[in-house]
């Protein structure tokens, strides 16, 4: 895992992507260790599909439970700008947040870091402790459970990586199939 992390709406729904569509592109390399991890890798698939429509759940949560907020330049209708917003809002309080990126989702440039996260702190300072409550337990806790399935994911992906480098021997019911090339 790296240390910052694209952790705003857009990059985690292209990461609940990515990892939906592994199951049937993932395979480019024609790879022979995939198979014995399909079966994780098909319910890695799963765990990401519930998480996307958990993630449009909670932003219809945002919008109800959440006052109005507009992001600049944003073309969707005022209730996605509002979960949008106020998911970024969350997600930027944590450290490991990429900012640069966060902020370009949002067609922000050119804009100092620390004055962009300053003003989220102080929008959410206005929150009341209820809606500030409700926003840290369901964004950030959406989130930790975005982090544990993509480093699941991620562990697997590189597993076959490491395998399909090493060319492993592979066995079969009829003996082993050596690797066309060995490292010494």
């Amino acid at each position: 895992m790296a240390l910052y992390k694209k952790l705003d709406l857009w990059s985690v729904t292209d990461g609940l992507d990515k990892m939906m569509d592994y199951c049937f592109n993932g395979n480019e390399k024609d790879s022979p260790y995939w198979d014995y991890y399909y079966d994780q890798i098909n319910e890695l698939c799963n765990m990401a599909s519930d998480l996307y429509m958990e993630l449009d759940d909670l932003k219809s949560r945002l919008w109800y439970q959440m006052p109005a907020k507009k992001i600049a330049f944003c073309e969707e209708d005022d209730s996605s700008q509002t979960a949008i917003a106020w998911f970024n809002t969350a997600a930027a309080m944590l450290a490991d947040t990429d900012m640069a990126e966060l902020l370009e989702h949002e067609n922000i440039y050119c804009a100092d870091l620390y004055e962009e996260k300053q003003k989220r702190i102080t929008a959410l300072n206005r929150l009341t402790k209820q809606q500030q409550m409700f926003l840290y337990t369901e964004v950030l806790g959406f989130i930790t459970r975005y982090l544990e399935l993509s480093a699941a994911f991620d562990t697997i992906e590189a597993v076959i990586t490491e395998l399909d480098y090493h060319q492993s021997a592979i066995a079969h019911k009829n003996g082993v199939t050596l690797p066309q090339a060995a490292y010494v």
